[in-house]
């Protein structure tokens, strides 16, 4: 039997993804949050998908689940990040220290470069143009790749609560930070790509919490 360490081996995950769309969520911070974001939205509309999660979530029980889901979202650790051969692949920062297991700042944005490089003829790469560095790999030209670049969702704050704007619109929110406003900025194009309106989003992430329920 399988253990759920086992599962998450990338020739695992990719070995039993072969006939998904595979999305991979990739940055140096903020990438458990999007999936949190993502998880949070897709299961709010009833929508089938698998997960593989590079680090444990509060409140998510699970790193791992595969089913019959025609897509699944994947949180890569930056040494993995070709190993699942994405067909959506998202950047949200790049930030090299002596933690993140590269000998030098060019080898891991190397990485990153090759994992957008790597985009397949028809594929999406979303990258954060308020990163210089994911902005700079995301805006480099490749043939037939669809790049979306996403900034910190505009927001205000009224007597202690926090809102995304939209237009004249203001949509309530349980959380707030820059982080987690750049995240919702890259989870609404993301999800708007496999079917999810941005009106769906904002009547979704109202409901979301830092902890899924």
């Amino acid at each position: 039997m399988q253990t759920e360490k086992s599962l998450l081996s990338p020739s695992a995950v990719l070995h039993q993804s072969l006939d998904k769309q595979r999305i991979v969520l990739s940055g140096t911070r903020g990438t458990s949050t999007l999936a949190a974001l993502l998880i949070h939205v897709l299961r709010h509309y009833n929508r089938s998908f698998d997960f593989v999660l590079a680090s444990s979530i509060p409140g998510q029980n699970q790193q791992v689940s595969f089913s019959n889901a025609p897509i699944i979202l994947i949180e890569s650790k930056e040494k993995d990040l070709l190993e699942y051969h994405h067909h959506i692949g998202l950047i949200t920062n790049i930030l090299w220290s002596d933690t993140t297991g590269f000998s030098s700042e060019e080898d891991y944005v190397k990485q990153f470069e090759l994992f957008a490089d790597c985009s397949p003829k028809g594929g999406i790469l979303l990258y954060c143009e308020n990163d210089p560095l994911a902005l700079l790999i995301g805006t480099k030209p490749r043939t037939d790749v669809l790049s979306i670049g996403y900034k910190i969702h505009p927001h205000t704050s009224e007597n202690g609560k926090h809102f995304l704007t939209q237009g004249k619109e203001k949509i309530p929110l349980h959380f707030f930070g820059s982080q987690n406003f750049q995240n919702i900025s890259a989870a609404r194009e993301l999800l708007k790509r496999i079917g999810i309106s941005h009106e769906m989003f904002y009547a979704a992430i109202t409901g979301y919490k830092p902890t899924l329920q």
